[in-house]
């Protein structure tokens, strides 16, 4: 019985502190997300508001992207995005890849400007799915501000949960979420330079 007793108040002692433990991740962390979320989303659409549909619909070339598809593309990822933090939430905290992570924030955010041209995968290639322009943007819309909500709202430690990636996927094969979230933004804010080309092009529809 004694021996019983003593477990018990270990592990309710270990339960106390398992709640009352200072966060890693800080409200100065959270509000660079949302703001960052935020701005990329105004800077996106601003460059499409009010763009006709042969000026949205317009192919630089015959492998370049029109800006309808890289809209697509960036909802697709919002989509992924997603889903991908709200599961996380859910999976066990791993302070031993804390200190492996450390210094990759200036990696992700630097993706913005990175010259290395990467094919997208396979899902998140755009197939077309809005054949009218503001269903389309709605659809990127809907999944940036659910983001934004689930990182206002959430309880996560985005410094103690994880994504993984494949061996070969370099720096980017483990990231914390405050990480991982980073990376998007800079992706968004990379699709909208590249937008910005596609209506300097020297056939850009007037």
């Amino acid at each position: 019985m004694k021996h019983i007793l003593i477990v018990l108040t270990l592990l309710l002692s270990g339960t106390s502190f398992a709640q009352t433990k200072s966060p890693i991740w800080t409200e100065q962390e959270r509000q660079i997300l949302l703001e960052g979320l935020q701005s990329s989303q105004n800077d996106l659409l601003s460059e499409v508001n009010g763009l006709t549909k042969k000026q949205i619909r317009f192919k630089p070339d015959s492998v370049g992207w029109s800006v309808a598809e890289i809209i697509e593309h960036l909802a697709i990822y919002d989509e992924l995005l997603y889903w991908d933090l709200l599961n996380k939430q859910y999976s066990p905290e791993m302070p031993e890849w804390v200190d492996k992570v450390k210094g990759l924030d200036s990696v992700m955010t630097a993706y913005t400007d990175d010259p290395i041209k990467l094919k997208a995968p396979f899902i998140a290639q755009p197939l077309g799915r809005f054949e009218n322009e503001r269903d389309l943007i709605a659809y990127f819309n809907r999944f940036r501000n659910e983001l934004i909500a689930l990182i206002r709202e959430t309880k996560t430690d985005f410094r103690l949960h994880f994504v993984f990636r494949s061996k070969d996927a370099g720096v980017w094969r483990v990231r914390d979420l405050q990480q991982y979230t980073l990376l998007w933004i800079a992706h968004t804010q990379r699709h909208t330079n590249q937008i910005k080309s596609v209506k300097a092009h020297q056939n850009y529809p007037k």
